[in-house]
């Protein structure tokens, strides 16, 4: 008998971290969910929180697929905002 693992490596690209913003003031966030439950609650009061501590200039949502990788079209307006958060509700 020979075993065989069914399991590709995954392909790895490197990438350097985005830098920094100054600040949060006049920036538009995005807040990404996966759709999981409590999720959206808490990007509401994340986006509450954030809107009491900076002059947020406006928020962008969408959701995604957390057991796959994303094809840039799906990712909607991601591209418009200046930081972005990604929500796992469970």
């Amino acid at each position: 008998m020979r075993l065989i693992d069914p399991v590709v490596p995954p392909t790895v690209e490197p990438a350097g971290l985005a830098p920094r913003l100054a600040g949060l003031d006049g920036a538009r966030i995005g807040l990404w969910s996966n759709k999981k439950l409590n999720a959206d609650a808490l990007l509401d009061l994340v986006a509450e929180e954030l809107s009491a501590r900076h002059d947020i200039a406006g928020y962008e949502r969408g959701a995604y697929h957390p057991a796959r990788v994303l094809d840039a079209h799906e990712w909607g307006r991601i591209d418009t905002c200046d930081a972005v958060i990604l929500t796992h509700g469970d």
